[in-house]
C-alpha cells in the first residue's frame, strides 16, 4: 500500500473576528462618471473613462470589475475610495468599513517589525492563538515568521499586507490584483475565505479562475460604459459573446438597410434623369 501524508487543512477553518454589520447597500452610485482633462489643451475635450453609471452593491455581494487594461477598473475603485474627484454621486452606506488592498499597501508596513509581530499587533481574540496557522497558509510558516519586514521582497510584503487586511474588522473588501505573488494553495485558501465570508467584495483581477470562484456578479467596463451582468464570470463570458453577436447582426442589418437605401436613391435618380431626357 502507498502511504499518503495527511493534508493539514486547519488553516482553512480559521474563524476571524466578526465585523460590524453594514447597511443593506454598501455602495450606491448615480450618474457616476470620470473624465480626465486634456493633456494638450487646458480648454480642450478631456478623456472620458466612463459616464452615467448607476450602480448598487448589496451587503455580502461579491462583484468583479472586468475589462481591458486602461478601461477604468482601477479608476472606478479610486472613486469608491474617494481618492479622486468624479462626476455624479457616490454614497458609502451606513456602518460600512472598507478594507483596501493594492500593491502599494505593502509600502505601509512597519519595516522594523518581524512578520509575526506585524500580525500579532492586529490579531484579536482567538486569532492570537492561530497566528502561526494563518502565516503558514500564506507561506510564512516556521522560522520565516521571524524575518524582519525590511528584508522581505516585494512579493512577500504584498502577502503580509494581505494577511493584515484580512484581520481588520471591515465589511467591504476592495481587492486590486490580490493573487499576485501567491502560490496555488494560498490562492485556494483566499478563494474559500472570500466566497464564504459575509463581507461584500469588489474584486479586480486577471486571474479568471479566482474571479469565477469568488464572485457572483460581473461589471464590464468598456468604451466608457459599464455593463452589469448578475452572474459568475464563466456565465458572463457566454452572455457577452451572445450580446456581441447580436450587436454584430444589428450592425450588419443596419449597413444592409443603408446600402439598400443608397441603391434605391441611385435607381430613382437614374429613372428621373432618363424621364427628363
Amino acid at each position: 500500500p502507498i502511504e499518503v501524508d495527511e493534508v493539514d487543512n486547519s488553516a482553512m477553518r480559521l474563524k476571524f473576528p466578526p465585523c460590524l454589520r453594514s447597511g443593506d447597500y454598501p455602495v450606491i452610485a448615480e450618474g457616476l462618471g470620470k473624465t480626465y482633462p486634456s493633456r494638450l489643451h487646458s480648454d480642450g475635450p478631456g478623456q472620458t473613462v466612463f459616464e452615467g453609471v448607476d450602480l448598487i452593491i448589496k451587503r455580502g455581494e461579491k462583484v468583479a470589475f472586468v475589462g481591458k487594461n486602461g478601461e477604468g477598473k482601477s479608476t472606478f475603485v479610486k472613486c469608491i475610495m474617494g481618492e479622486i474627484p468624479f462626476d455624479g454621486t457616490l454614497k458609502i452606506g451606513h456602518n460600512v468599513q472598507i478594507g483596501y488592498f493594492a500593491q502599494n499597501q505593502a509600502q505601509l508596513l512597519d519595516e522594523n517589525l518581524t512578520i509575526y509581530e506585524t500580525i500579532d499587533r492586529v490579531a484579536t481574540g482567538d486569532m492570537r492563538l492561530r497566528i502561526n496557522d494563518l502565516l503558514g497558509a500564506f507561506m510564512f510558516g516556521g522560522e520565516t515568521s521571524e524575518k524582519y519586514v525590511k528584508v522581505l521582497s516585494g512579493g512577500e510584503r504584498s502577502r503580509l499586507a494581505m494577511i493584515k487586511l484580512l484581520l481588520e474588522p471591515v465589511n467591504l473588501l476592495i481587492l486590486d490584483e490580490p493573487t499576485n505573488h501567491l502560490d496555488i494553495e494560498s490562492i485556494q485558501w483566499l478563494e474559500q475565505f472570500l466566497a464564504q465570508s459575509a463581507k461584500a467584495v469588489v474584486l479586480v483581477s486577471h486571474d479568471r479562475a479566482f474571479v469565477n470562484n469568488v464572485t457572483n456578479r460581473t461589471l464590464e467596463i468598456t468604451c466608457g460604459h459599464v455593463e452589469d451582468y448578475r452572474v459568475k464570470y464563466d456565465e458572463y463570458l457566454v452572455l457577452r459573446k451572445e450580446r456581441r453577436e447580436q450587436q454584430l447582426r444589428a450592425y450588419e442589418n443596419q449597413q444592409k438597410e443603408i446600402a439598400d437605401t443608397k441603391a434605391f436613391i441611385e435607381r430613382f435618380r437614374y429613372q428621373a434623369t432618363k424621364a427628363v431626357q
